[in-house]
């Protein structure tokens, strides 16, 4: 079993690595930007690849979020459904 130490380097190594994926994303867009816009702009399946990156943002940088709160101890409160009120 994992001492708090190790447990607090564990979650430290996944905000990293998640915050490193997301820079690494949002930088290469910015550097391929013009050949993005060009290529897509072909048409055909192009437009396709937009959506994809869009997905692939959404992934990396909720996974990041999720992360990075949980390394803080922020956690979401958990409601109940209304017809389960006891």
């Amino acid at each position: 079993m994992l001492t708090a130490k190790q447990k607090r380097k564990t979650k430290f190594i996944k905000v990293l690595f998640w915050g490193i994926l997301v820079v690494g994303l949002y930088t290469g867009l910015y550097v391929s930007e013009t050949q993005l816009v060009q290529w897509t702009a072909q048409g055909k399946w192009t437009f396709i690849v937009p959506i994809a990156i869009a997905f692939l943002f959404s992934f990396a940088h909720g996974h990041f979020t999720g992360e990075f709160w949980d390394f803080l101890g922020i956690k979401p409160k958990l409601s109940t459904l209304s017809g389960d009120k006891k």
